[in-house]
């Protein structure tokens, strides 16, 4: 069955809004790179004062962050789930891997190097971050992927603080200040932590039943 014939029969635009949504979250994701980490390219600018002592901690922490900020969106990816679930599990595998060894060396750069003001803020939202994840994995061991869904979009949405705490500081209001900053990032985890209960049970909320899907048809030839 081509492209086409399904976008005919299920009534939805091939372009959707999920799809929408990802495409913006990887714009606000170039922009925050160009904007914040290319001027570290520059040996001489002055953020390296403040990394020198964890450089080669920060490293293996950007690589494996950056792996699971690319991978996480195929996670919610209905379908890759059902043209290739073994696909699907290996990259849920990686995701899990890269952010549990992320967020532990966001731990330990946080505890052992940061100034004490700075300290329960990082190692909250890091040590929260492996947190949800790790529940994530033992909700899918389990069988339990109602579950699983709610803590991976969790900890996606904490993986996606990465880019928010240096897109809105840098690109948006420029001029916030450290009790901004900070307040900032305990609001991205209050949402991190409230948005996927909304998003995938917001129907029990609102007191609206969820609607049924159309039953799958398939051809002579068993394919959808």
């Amino acid at each position: 069955m081509t492209a086409a014939t399904q976008t005919d029969r299920t009534g939805r635009p091939w372009f959707t809004l999920k799809r929408l949504a990802f495409a913006v979250l990887a714009l606000l994701t170039l922009a925050t790179l160009y904007e914040h980490e290319t001027p570290l390219l520059n040996a001489a600018d002055p953020e390296w004062v403040h990394i020198a002592p964890f450089k080669w901690w920060l490293l293996p922490h950007i690589i494996t962050a950056a792996i699971a900020l690319v991978v996480g969106p195929f996670q919610f990816s209905t379908t890759l789930r059902q043209r290739s679930l073994t696909l699907h599990r290996w990259m849920g595998r990686i995701y899990v891997c890269a952010v549990l060894v992320a967020s532990a060396i966001a731990v330990y750069i946080g505890v052992a190097f940061e100034v004490p003001a700075n300290r329960w803020l990082m190692g909250s939202m890091a040590g929260l971050w492996f947190a949800v994840t790790a529940f994530a994995w033992l909700a899918v061991r389990h069988g339990r992927i109602d579950q699983h869904r709610l803590w991976i979009a969790r900890s996606y949405c904490l993986t996606f603080t990465f880019v928010t705490t240096r897109f809105i500081p840098d690109l948006v209001l420029p001029h916030m200040g450290y009790v901004g900053v900070t307040t900032l990032y305990w609001v991205l985890i209050v949402i991190s932590l409230i948005l996927p209960d909304l998003l995938l049970n917001g129907d029990a909320l609102w007191g609206r039943p969820k609607r049924k899907g159309r039953p799958v048809t398939s051809d002579r030839r068993g394919h959808v």
